[in-house]
């Protein structure tokens, strides 16, 4: 069985990409699948991230990372990799679309994060545009793989609005461009919302190793355990709308 390969990508930096990344692998390997993540982020943001987790305990050996700068190397650790995990996940650089001809011939879909903000509105559409024009460029525009949009660093209360007033958090002109953002671009219906324990994640490790924490109560709040817990199933969700490319259908979004 071949690894399914998720690339992602923006032509800006900022735009939750390696937060993105840590959350599916975090979603991947809670869920008892091993996963490869791959990062040619010259920063080597994963990279630094996941040896301070194993440094501080909170790695699981389900997870393997991997930096590379260059081009063959990314094809190399596909390869290697294909059949000894069942996810591999791809972290690009932040500027420029040097890697994204190669990413896109190794990936099963590519995913695009965008922030609700009009710098990032119009880098996504940049994005979309080289999509496009990529299909255009290959013998096969079917071997071209899906793209979906996520939208990223969203306020919580979009999680469970009705359609109906402005949601917590956001105001007529955030939501005005959300909505813009649904009908243009028609993102994956499971956004990323704005949540402390995604920060936790960022800062110290996978979030089933923190939930695993929590419970066995090394914090002092074991309450916290309930927002990991949370936090987890949404990361599933979001993986399971990739997967299907489940969309959001109207502009009132969620």
């Amino acid at each position: 069985k071949m690894a399914i390969v998720l690339g992602m990508m923006t032509k800006k930096g900022g735009a939750g990409k390696s937060t993105l990344t840590k959350l599916l692998a975090s979603a991947v390997v809670f869920s008892g699948h091993k996963c490869l993540v791959i990062d040619l982020d010259p920063n080597e943001d994963i990279l630094t991230w996941w040896t301070t987790a194993t440094e501080q305990g909170n790695h699981d050996d389900r997870l393997t990372v991997r930096a590379t700068l260059n081009s063959e190397d990314l094809f190399e650790l596909v390869d290697e990799h294909d059949e000894k995990v069942e996810f591999i996940l791809i972290d690009t650089k932040g500027e420029g679309a040097d890697w994204a001809d190669h990413l896109a011939s190794v990936s099963d879909r590519l995913i695009v994060p965008c922030l609700n903000s009009r710098s990032d509105a119009e880098r996504t559409r940049e994005t979309l545009q080289w999509y496009s024009d990529l299909k255009t460029r290959v013998d096969d525009p079917a071997s071209v793989p899906p793209l979906h949009v996520v939208l990223t660093r969203m306020p919580t209360s979009l999680l469970s609005y009705d359609g109906r007033g402005t949601p917590k958090g956001m105001t007529g002109n955030d939501m005005a461009r959300y909505k813009a953002m649904v009908q243009e671009f028609r993102p994956l219906k499971s956004i990323v919302p704005e949540r402390s324990q995604y920060r936790d994640m960022d800062e110290r490790g996978l979030l089933g190793t923190l939930l695993v924490q929590a419970r066995n109560g090394e914090w002092k709040d074991k309450g916290q355990a309930l927002h990991y817990e949370s936090a987890l199933a949404h990361a599933t969700d979001l993986m399971n709308c990739i997967l299907t490319g489940e969309t959001m259908e109207t502009v009132d979004g969620a």
